[in-house]
């Protein structure tokens, strides 16, 4: 095939596709749905399909749009057809906004968004799609932020993240969640994970200092805000390690600096070390400043001759 057949070709299926789905000389209304709806109501979920996809939701005047929105998102739902019915609930709720039949909406792109989440829906029984799953539990909570299931879809959608060791993405989900749902049952949970995401950054004593104080101020946090938390026990593990980690830190740059010669600096960064009392590092850090020598005196004050 020539590259001028090719053009032609191509051409060729854009008027065609351009001849099926052109918009109609009206746009539609609600009346137009009245024979999707009947077909619908007698359970013919395949001709209501093809009926309602021929006509196209932005052909239809803006009252109606929401009213398609809906059918077709039923419709597909009903066909197993989570794709166009999760476009379409997402579609709905983001125009359309809280309504009699929202609840119904939220609870199945809940249903949908879990089951992809967790693996448990697959595509021709293999494939999984998770990060789709991830995505309409996100739309979920933005398009329908004071619904039942918005929380705890943020809540999903973080611990997606965190097990996968998507932190960054982790911690933003959890953050969002506390923005907005911070007396929900599920900020426990959110603010001890806030600081698991920065531990889990955490490479070691010479990493940035910041995140390993970061990560600490944010578990020590939740210690106080939730002294019964379900991640007690956890929370105060982490935080002595991110305490001994924070002290070899110190403790290393002081051994730096003596080796180099600098007994100023050595002394700052091993007093700074032993302040982390309980680690062994502060201990170590004890037994260098005692080995140092000792400290110059201080420098006498000048004395100001009289004028």
């Amino acid at each position: 095939m020539t590259r001028t057949d090719f053009h032609f070709l191509a051409s060729l299926a854009l008027l065609l596709t351009g001849a099926c789905s052109s918009p109609p000389p009206e746009p539609y209304s609600s009346a137009d749905l009245a024979p999707v709806h009947e077909l619908a109501r007698q359970g013919q979920w395949d001709e209501a399909w093809s009926r309602i996809d021929d006509m196209k939701r932005e052909y239809f005047d803006p009252l109606a749009q929401g009213e398609y929105s809906l059918l077709a998102g039923d419709i597909a739902y009903q066909r197993g057809d989570w794709d166009e019915a999760i476009q379409n609930y997402e579609l709905y709720l983001q125009f359309q906004g809280p309504a009699a039949q929202s609840s119904v909406v939220e609870a199945r792109l809940f249903e949908m968004g879990l089951e992809l989440i967790e693996g448990r829906r697959r595509a021709f029984g293999i494939f999984s799609d998770r990060s789709r799953g991830a995505a309409s539990l996100t739309n979920l909570a933005i398009y329908s932020p004071r619904g039942r299931y918005a929380a705890e879809a943020l809540a999903q959608v973080g611990e997606f993240h965190y097990e996968n060791h998507y932190y960054q993405e982790a911690r933003e989900d959890y953050q969002l969640l506390l923005v907005y749902h911070r007396d929900s049952e599920w900020a426990d949970l959110a603010t001890f994970r806030i600081g698991m995401c920065g531990y889990h950054q955490v490479d070691g004593p010479w990493v940035d200092a910041g995140l390993i104080q970061q990560s600490m101020n944010q578990l020590k946090e939740y210690l106080k805000q939730f002294p019964s938390g379900l991640y007690l026990q956890e929370a105060e593990q982490t935080v002595a390690e991110l305490e001994e980690l924070s002290a070899q830190k110190e403790l290393q740059l002081g051994d730096y600096y003596r080796t180099v010669g600098n007994v100023r600096g050595a002394r700052q960064h091993y007093r700074e070390a032993s302040t982390h009392s309980g680690t062994r590092a502060a201990e170590l850090a004890q037994a260098r400043l005692q080995g140092l020598p000792p400290e110059d005196p201080p420098l006498p004050e000048p004395v100001l001759e009289d004028a």
